[in-house]
């Protein structure tokens, strides 16, 4: 996406046409770049109309293209209902996966106890488990403030004191409780013009969200 800011209006009238309207046409009717128009409206979770999907289906020759390839109604597959235990076809047996073998293309160090990674919230896990009812990975942290303080209260969590998640010796942890972690996750404590624009967004996709299940309330009504 360009750097150039969104005003009101145009993000309203990005709602407003988005639906039925080729992101081309609105790059010309708002002035900004294709990228931008794409972002923007994956961000507020706008998706273009089934009509409009149709349209550019029957122009295009998919829908015909593509009929000759697919199942009749009533197609039953051949191999419906078919068992055959132990066998393989041709050379399959040998390039199977035999019972408890390690892939050969992966680190062996991760598939031992107490192996580390980092989450996709940036915290630090520890492998503590392989038992499928069990689950296999906890947070580093709060392994480390168990074995030191016992286990977290209810209604707490451990939290970083320099704020990094990385950083998980004991002495940069402490606890504290959900009520005062909101309070310092409050989307008040951010500059205003960051603030304005969450805010925004949220009522955007409110709005966009009402719009979409009338749509679909009166397609059903129809």
């Amino acid at each position: 996406m360009n750097g150039k800011p969104w005003t009101d209006v145009q993000l309203w009238r990005l709602i407003a046409l988005h639906a039925d309207s080729s992101n081309k046409a609105l790059v010309r009717k708002l002035g900004h770049s294709y990228s931008s128009i794409c972002g923007t409206a994956t961000k507020l979770g706008l998706k273009k109309s089934p009509e409009y999907l149709s349209s550019i289906a029957s122009k295009t020759g998919v829908i015909e293209a593509g009929r000759r390839y697919r199942f009749p109604k009533g197609h039953v597959p051949l191999n419906k209902g078919l068992r055959r235990p132990g066998w393989f076809s041709g050379r399959m047996r040998e390039t199977q996966f035999k019972k408890g073998q390690f892939p050969f293309n992966r680190d062996p160090d991760f598939y031992v106890l107490g192996a580390l990674r980092v989450n996709a919230d940036g915290y630090i896990d520890m492998r503590v488990s392989f038992d499928p009812g069990a689950k296999g990975w906890r947070a580093l942290h709060r392994i480390l403030w168990e074995d030191a303080h016992g286990p977290v209260p209810p209604g707490h969590i451990v939290s970083f004191k320099d704020g990094d998640r990385l950083n998980v010796e004991l002495r940069n942890l402490k606890l504290i409780s959900f009520e005062k972690n909101m309070c310092r996750n409050s989307i008040h404590n951010l500059p205003q013009p960051l603030a304005s624009t969450i805010q925004l967004l949220g009522a955007l996709k409110r709005t966009l969200n009402r719009r979409r299940r009338n749509e679909e309330q009166n397609r059903r009504s129809a």
